[in-house]
Parts: structure tokens; C-alpha cells; sequence
């Protein structure tokens, strides 16, 4: 019987051989037979695991690329199985038999999984070929009876006779052939996304065009000569339409941008900014394809060139982010005249709106690369999430500053261009930033303030008026002044300001084009002020005080000294025809005569 068992082996090796299934089975069942050894360190196991990984996957990417190879009609396995099963129904199987049966019900799944799989490639969907990846892998390995190898306990694993010798060597092959089930099983599903792109991508018209100029009586003959530098014509012939095709997009692209920009009739150095550092930025990508595909054709469809394809795609994520930061901020550039005379968006908004969408191109880029790496962002955001609280505490200050310019840009405190007084600066807002704002002070001093102090600080904002500036005086004329002319001199100065056309008063109407249901005195909130007032004031120490309290129509400090100039003018003529003079301070001495002076008597 044993003499039986032999043949048939013997049979099957010829039968499997050069069969690149087979082969790669019994290489990683030699890998995991090492595994298994007790004595491996962590480093040493590592090592291998990962050698292994590099294994699956350029065999993986072997198949889908040439899937003749992998997937044969014939079941190498089927003539043995059905031998085998044979015995165990007649119950002439030894526990070799059963073992050498486990084992090539194992290989025989495995094959089987493989070659569905393969076919599955045909899919339209690459979510779908995953979906039956999975699928078929458990229907396979679900069929597949595993063998309980208690049974075959042998106490002395050393034993020299000749019998238990071979089921212990057959039960460390069935227990490396499992783990090369298991192996096989996760790795399969890992690199799902890249079979199915290379079977896609080697199935398609083009390549299958290419491959005929191989055949070629030419072909060959230009074929023998470039084999050296492990190109071939079809390559070659795929390299040059390529790069062709990429700088006629390139043309294009420039001529069609050019077009635009001179329809618009943008000015000439941002036709040539937008050139240079735009359009430039397009011609880099596309060029950088052209090196991409030179290493793809040159190394072919396996793991190294998807490693490099990594690196590449680096790359283009960096400059598509790029591009898509200049060609933003440029439009912001171009728009930002409009933008400014806009009564609906604010400058201060405008500039946080360009700042969040910098930080997200940059943040979607680096999410973008670390997938690409396969980092798992899952548990980089949880660990992000721990790090957080300890980076915010670090951090307060700058946290707190980014609220409080929330708190500015929200409540509306004020915005650039206003003319703002704190107890500590005096000036006009220059840009309202993420952390701090800045202000120009009237000495022409650039001083930067933190929004969080900002925020808690009272404020005067002096541009928050729509009409009404003060003008605020008081008159002193001389005591030797007659009433009647001081009575006069205040009414006319009164009807002066209330007939004046720079002057506010109760008859100034003013138009509000927004609509905003507060409940709040609509004068006090927009800023207009007309009151007027004209009264005799006070009896000074040096004069007889006359109080004149008026706005001006104009907040514009240049408007406002006009009117207010205008006004003393007016007042000054309207005391010299009433006989009034301005007082200044006096102190008058009177001096008593000889004849009213009383004797002091002595003492």
C-alpha cells in the first residue's frame, strides 16, 4: 500500500510541475513551516512576516497580470483527491492517507479561491470584486473539513521508527498549510484593490494592440536591441504616444488659460504672474507623469513599481494642493476690489474665509498622504484626541485669541478701517487675524494686540456713526456785556446752526438700506445724533458763559473741521453786531478814594 502512495506522489509531481500555484504554495508552506519554530526571536519572525508580505504581493500582482499562468482548466490536485477519498470510503486510508488528504483539500481551496477570484475581475465595480473576494473565500475554505491533528499524537516527537517518523512530518506540513490558508486568506483580501486594477489595466484594448506590434517581423527585430535596457517597441510605442498627447495638453491648457485671462482683460503682470506660477505648476504635474510611466513601463506591473507609484503619487497630491492654493488665493487677489466695496461680506471676513480654506487644502493633503501610506487614521485621530487636551492646555492663550476674534467678527465690535480707542491704543484697524489684530496708531506706529485682550477690553469705536459729529464750545463774552445784546446773540447764534447746511438737526433725515429687527433705539444703535443746543450758560470767574452744543451733518474728521471752522466764523460776526466781546481772563482791581478810606486807629 505504501508502494501505492508513492506512485501516486510521484505521478503528481509530474503532473504539477512548473505549475506556478503549486510552487508558490509549497514555498510559503516552507516559510510557515519556519514560523512555527519555537526558537525564532521577534525580530527574526518580523523579518519574515514581512519578506512574506513583499512574496503575496508580487504574486498576487503576477496572476491578475497574466492570469493564463495562474489558472489552468486541469485540477492537478483532483487525480490524488479522488484516490484518496477512495481509500478513506473503503476505510483502507492510513493516518498518512488522511493527513496527505488534508493536505491537498487545503492546496486544492486554495487554487480554487485563486482562480475564482481571477475570474472575478471581470466586474464592472471594484466594491463588487471586493465584496466577492470575501464571499469567496469563505465559501471555499468553509467546504474545506479541517482536520483535528490530536488524533495524531505522538508522545515522542523524536521517534526513529520509521512510521510515526512520517505522520509527524506530515503533521507539521498539514499545520503549515493551514497557516498558509490563513495567510493567503488575509493577504488576498489586503491586496484585492491592487489585483483588480492590474487585471483591469492588462485586459484593456490598448495593451492588447500593443502587444501585436511585438509580434511584428520589425518588432522583433528592434525588440532584440532594446531588451537590454528591458524596454520592448510596444513599450517604447506607449512612452511616445504618451508623452506626445501630454504636451499637446499642455499646449492646449496654456493657450486656453491665455484665451481667458486676456477676455477678461486682466492687467499683464497678472497674466504673467498667473502663467508662471499656475500654469507652470499643471506643466510640472504632467511632466512628473511622464516620469511615472517611464518607471512603470521600464519595471512593470509589480510590488517595486507600486512602492515608486506611492511616491509619485506623493508628489502630485503636494502640487494639486499647490495648484489649488495659488489658483484659490489668486481669485481672492483678482475679486478683492469687488469684494471690499461689498455691503454684505466684511474685509475681516473675507480674510478668515481665505485663511480656513489655506488650512484645509493643507490639512486635506496631508490626510490624503498618510493614506496613501496606509497610515490608519482611525486611531491617529483617537490619539490626536488624547494629545489634544494636553496640546489646548498648552495652548490656552492661542485658543483663547481665536475665540475672541469669534467673539469680534460675531458681535460685530468693529472691523477694518474703523478708528478704535481702547485705554491702551489709539487708532485704526488694520486686519482683524485668527490671533491678533493689528492697528495703526495716529504717529504711524503698527501695534499688535491680542484679540483675547480685545475681546474683554471696553472699546470705543468712533466709525460706528452715521451722522453726527460734536462740536462743543463755550463763549465767554466780558461782564460790561448788556443783556439784551447777550439775549440776541444767542438766538441768532441758535438759528445760525439750525438753518446751517453742515449742521445735524431735527429735520435731517437719514436712509438706512438694512432692514434689522432690534428692539433698540434705531438713532442710538446706527449712530446719529442732531441735537442742538444754544444757552447761556454759567457766570464765570472772567466771564458771562454762553454754551453751544451741536453735530456736525459729516463724521469725516476733514468735513467735520470745515463745518466746525465755519461755525466760530459765524459766531465770531454774529458778536460783533450785537456789540459783544469776547472775554478773556481778567481780574479787575478797584481802588477805594482818600475820602472813603477810614482812619484805622492805633494801637
Amino acid at each position: 500500500m505504501r508502494k501505492i502512495t508513492l506512485f501516486l506522489l510521484l505521478s503528481l509531481s509530474f503532473l504539477i510541475a512548473g505549475d506556478v500555484v503549486d510552487d508558490f504554495i509549497t514555498k510559503q508552506s516552507e516559510v510557515e513551516s519556519t514560523l512555527l519554530d519555537a526558537n525564532l526571536s521577534t525580530k527574526e519572525i518580523k523579518s519574515i512576516k514581512k519578506s512574506q508580505k513583499v512574496d503575496y504581493q508580487e504574486f498576487f500582482l503576477r496572476c491578475a497580470s497574466n492570469q493564463e499562468l495562474c489558472v489552468q482548466n486541469k485540477n492537478p490536485y483532483k487525480f490524488i483527491i479522488n484516490r484518496l477519498k477512495l481509500k478513506e470510503e473503503l476505510k483502507k486510508s492510513s493516518k498518512v492517507d488522511q493527513l496527505l488528504l488534508g493536505q491537498y483539500l487545503l492546496k486544492n481551496s486554495i487554487r480554487g479561491t485563486l482562480k475564482e477570484v481571477l475570474t472575478h475581475t471581470n466586474s464592472k465595480s471594484k466594491h463588487f470584486f471586493e465584496d466577492k473576494v470575501y464571499e469567496t473565500i469563505s465559501k471555499h475554505f468553509s467546504e474545506t473539513k479541517i482536520i483535528d491533528t490530536n488524533k495524531f499524537h505522538i508522545d515522542d516527537l523524536n521517534s526513529s521508527i520509521e512510521s510515526e517518523r512520517e505522520i509527524i512530518d506530515n503533521v507539521k506540513i498539514y499545520m503549515a498549510l493551514l497557516n498558509v490558508a490563513n495567510t493567503f486568506s488575509s493577504n488576498l483580501v489586503d491586496n484585492s484593490p491592487n489585483i483588480y486594477r492590474t487585471a483591469t489595466l492588462s485586459k484593456s484594448k490598448i495593451i492588447s494592440s500593443l502587444n501585436k506590434i511585438n509580434e511584428t517581423n520589425f518588432g522583433k527585430k528592434a525588440n532584440s536591441y532594446l531588451v537590454n535596457i528591458n524596454f520592448d517597441l510596444a513599450k517604447v510605442t506607449l512612452l511616445l504616444s504618451v508623452i506626445i498627447l501630454i504636451l499637446l495638453v499642455q499646449i492646449i491648457v496654456k493657450y486656453i488659460v491665455d484665451y481667458a485671462l486676456r477676455y477678461y482683460k486682466l492687467r499683464a503682470d497678472d497674466i504673467e504672474y498667473i502663467q508662471t506660477h499656475i500654469t507652470n505648476i499643471f506643466n510640472y504635474i504632467t511632466t512628473l507623469l511622464i516620469f511615472h510611466l517611464i518607471f512603470i513601463i521600464n519595471l512593470g506591473i509589480d510590488i517595486e513599481s507600486i512602492n515608486i507609484s506611492k511616491l509619485f503619487a506623493v508628489l502630485y497630491v503636494i502640487l494639486t494642493a499647490l495648484l489649488i492654493y495659488r489658483i484659490a488665493n489668486t481669485i481672492f487677489f483678482l475679486k478683492s476690489e469687488r469684494m471690499k466695496s461689498s455691503k454684505v461680506l466684511k474685509n475681516e471676513v473675507l480674510n478668515l474665509i481665505i485663511k480656513v480654506i489655506n488650512a484645509l487644502i493643507i490639512i486635506v493633503a496631508i490626510i490624503i498622504i498618510l493614506k496613501l501610506f496606509g497610515v490608519d487614521l482611525t486611531a491617529l485621530l483617537s490619539g490626536l484626541g488624547i494629545a489634544g487636551a494636553a496640546v489646548a492646555f498648552a495652548a490656552k492663550d492661542s485658543i483663547a485669541n481665536i475665540f475672541g476674534s469669534i467673539s469680534i467678527l460675531v458681535g460685530n465690535v468693529f472691523e477694518q478701517g474703523d478708528w478704535i480707542e481702547t485705554s491702551d491704543v489709539d487708532g485704526t484697524v488694520v486686519e482683524i487675524g485668527l490671533r491678533a489684530s493689528t492697528i495703526r496708531t495716529f504717529d504711524n506706529a503698527l501695534i499688535s494686540i491680542p484679540n483675547s485682550e480685545l475681546a474683554n477690553k471696553g472699546i470705543k469705536n468712533w466709525s460706528r456713526r452715521r451722522i453726527g459729529r460734536r462740536i462743543k464750545m463755550s463763549i465767554g463774552v466780558t461782564y460790561e456785556s448788556n443783556f439784551s445784546d447777550i439775549k440776541n446773540a444767542v438766538e441768532d447764534i441758535r438759528s445760525m446752526l439750525q438753518e446751517h447746511a453742515g449742521i445735524a438737526n431735527e429735520h435731517t433725515s437719514f436712509d438706512d438700506p438694512n432692514r434689522e429687527a432690534r428692539l433698540v433705539s434705531i438713532e442710538d444703535f446706527k449712530g446719529i445724533k442732531r441735537t442742538t443746543l444754544v444757552y447761556l450758560d454759567e457766570f464765570a470767574d472772567s466771564s458771562i458763559n454762553i454754551l453751544i452744543y451741536c453735530f456736525s451733518r459729516s463724521v469725516v474728521w476733514s468735513e467735520w473741521l470745515e463745518v466746525k471752522e465755519d461755525v466760530m466764523y459765524k459766531i465770531a460776526d454774529i458778536l460783533e453786531r450785537n456789540h459783544l466781546e469776547f472775554a478773556y481772563p481778567a481780574i479787575t482791581v478797584h481802588q477805594a478814594s482818600e475820602s472813603n478810606r477810614e482812619e484805622i486807629p492805633k494801637r
